[in-house]
C-alpha cells in the first residue's frame, strides 16, 4: 500500500500508529506528534465472504509494516457493543457479568476504558481471538472504544452555558452516536448501527424527552454527515441546533487528516 514520502517507516518509532476496526472495514492513520502535516490515512474494506477475524489477519499480514515498533500503537474498536459503568460499581472479576446483564449477545473479551473527567468506565466487547491476535502481532497496542475518545473530546465543545444541557450526535460509517450531558455531566451514551432515518429521528427525540431537555434552552450539536432530513425534522422540535466542525488545527494538516473520522483524529490532537 502506497504511503506518502514524508512518512519514513525506517524511523517508525517516531510515529503514532492508530488502527480503526469496524464491522465492515479497516482503517489506519500514521501521524507524527507535533508535526500535524505528517498525517497519513488509509482504508480498506473487508471481504463479505470471510469472517472479521480472517479479514483482520489478512490485512495485518499483507501490510506487515503495521507490526513494526511505533512510538505508540492504538486500536480503536467501532461498535455499539459497550456499556457505561460508575467505577465504584466495577470489580475486575465482575466486568463480564455486568456487560452480559445488559446485552443479549454474550461477551467474547471485555475491555475497559476510563473517561477521566466523567469518572465513568466504558466496558466494550471484542472477539477474544481478535484481541489475542492483535495483542501478539502489534507493538504493545492500546485499545480504545470509539465513544471513549469522542466523549473526552466533545464534552466541552459548543456554545452551551454551564446551566444548559446538551446532546451531541455523531454520524459515521452507518453509525449514529448520541451523547447526553446534564450541564457538564454525562448521563447517556448510545450508539445505533444502520438504522433508517425515521428510526434515527425517533431515537434522538425520545432520548431528548427522557433526559428532560428543554426544547428552547438546551442545545443539540451535530458532527459528521447526517441525512439532511434528520436536520430538517429535528429543527421542528429543537431550537438550538448547531454543527460542530473539525478541530481548527486539522485544517492546517494534510487532506488525509480532514477525511479522518473524529474518533481517530483525537489520537493525534
Amino acid at each position: 500500500m502506497f504511503l506518502p514520502e514524508n512518512i519514513d517507516l525506517g524511523q517508525s518509532e517516531k510515529y503514532v500508529l492508530s488502527i480503526r476496526i469496524k464491522p465492515n472495514g479497516f482503517m489506519f492513520a500514521i501521524s507524527e506528534p507535533e508535526v500535524g502535516k505528517n498525517y497519513c490515512l488509509r482504508e480498506t474494506t473487508f471481504s463479505a465472504n470471510d469472517s472479521l477475524q480472517n479479514n483482520i489477519q489478512r490485512i495485518i499480514f499483507d501490510l506487515n509494516f503495521l507490526t513494526q515498533e511505533f512510538k505508540q500503537t492504538n486500536v480503536v474498536i467501532v461498535s455499539s457493543a459497550y456499556e457505561l459503568v460508575p467505577p465504584n460499581y466495577l470489580e475486575i472479576k465482575e466486568k463480564e457479568h455486568l456487560y452480559n446483564f445488559t446485552h443479549s449477545e454474550k461477551a467474547g473479551h471485555i475491555l475497559s476504558g476510563l473517561i477521566e473527567k466523567q469518572d465513568i468506565i466504558t466496558l466494550f466487547n471484542i472477539e477474544k481471538d481478535i484481541y489475542e491476535f492483535l495483542s501478539r502481532n502489534l507493538w504493545d497496542p492500546h485499545f480504545f472504544h470509539h465513544t471513549n475518545l469522542l466523549i473526552s473530546l466533545l464534552e466541552n465543545k459548543g456554545k452551551a452555558t454551564e446551566k444548559s444541557s446538551k446532546m451531541y450526535l455523531n454520524f459515521h460509517d452507518g453509525f449514529m452516536d448520541i451523547f447526553c450531558f446534564s450541564t457538564s455531566k454525562l448521563i447517556h451514551s448510545h450508539t445505533y448501527e444502520n438504522e433508517p432515518v425515521a428510526n434515527q429521528i425517533y431515537f434522538v427525540l425520545k432520548l431528548w424527552e427522557k433526559c428532560g431537555f428543554n426544547q428552547i434552552e438546551d442545545f443539540l450539536y451535530i458532527t459528521g454527515k447526517p441525512d439532511e432530513l434528520i436536520i430538517i425534522r429535528l429543527q421542528e422540535y429543537i431550537k438550538h441546533i448547531e454543527r460542530l466542525n473539525l478541530p481548527s488545527e486539522v485544517y492546517l494538516w494534510s487532506e488525509d487528516a480532514q477525511k479522518a473520522p473524529l474518533d481517530l483524529l483525537t489520537l493525534a490532537l
